[in-house]
């Protein structure tokens, strides 16, 4: 699963490739259409930001509770955002989170957050593996033998580990942010 933001209306580069037209290509071209259509929205960055689950959520967790942002979303917009039914920022409050995305990025405070966020996660202790109870071992329709869940140690790392941050996630997403004439979340 995935959150696939589309610019509402956003800028595009003149001078960039033309966005393609999926009926020229019909069936068959739809690989050329893809590698067109992706070239299309590198070289126009308010078009499209994806981030697959894993990403996404500490990305908007960041942006609705830890920064100035949350002055600028209502909490239908910070509920709402975890979801990918389509709901819609506006062009203004998309381009007050850029802003302030991009501020947070340049005076260090989006690296100190990846940072403590980070050593936080480090520092939590491994659990008792779910699936194999703690054993290390499963016997049932599925799997015989070592845990899949665990390798065979009967403890694994808490799931929220499983989710990442980044400057780098946070800083496309402030580009687009700014050029994507607000955004719907799908």
């Amino acid at each position: 699963m995935g959150f696939d933001l589309y610019g509402l209306d956003p800028m595009v580069n003149p001078d960039g490739p033309p966005k393609p037209d999926k009926v020229q290509f019909g069936e068959d071209g739809f690989h050329e259409y893809a590698e067109l259509q992706h070239e299309f929205e590198q070289a126009n960055t308010g078009v499209y930001f994806r981030n697959n689950v894993w990403y996404w959520r500490p990305l908007w967790e960041y942006v609705c509770f830890h920064t100035p942002c949350c002055t600028v979303l209502t909490e239908e917009d910070m509920e709402n955002g975890f979801q990918n039914a389509g709901h819609e920022i506006s062009e203004e409050k998309s381009i007050m989170m850029g802003r302030f995305l991009i501020d947070l990025v340049n005076d260090g405070s989006v690296a100190s957050y990846e940072l403590t966020r980070q050593m936080e996660l480090d520092a939590q202790p491994d659990e008792t593996c779910p699936i194999c109870e703690g054993s290390g071992q499963r016997n049932d329709k599925w799997v015989q033998g070592d845990c899949n869940g665990c390798h065979g140690k009967g403890t694994r790392r808490p799931f929220n580990t499983n989710y990442p941050f980044s400057i780098e996630n946070v800083r496309e997403f402030a580009e687009f942010c700014l050029m994507s004439g607000g955004f719907s979340i799908c």
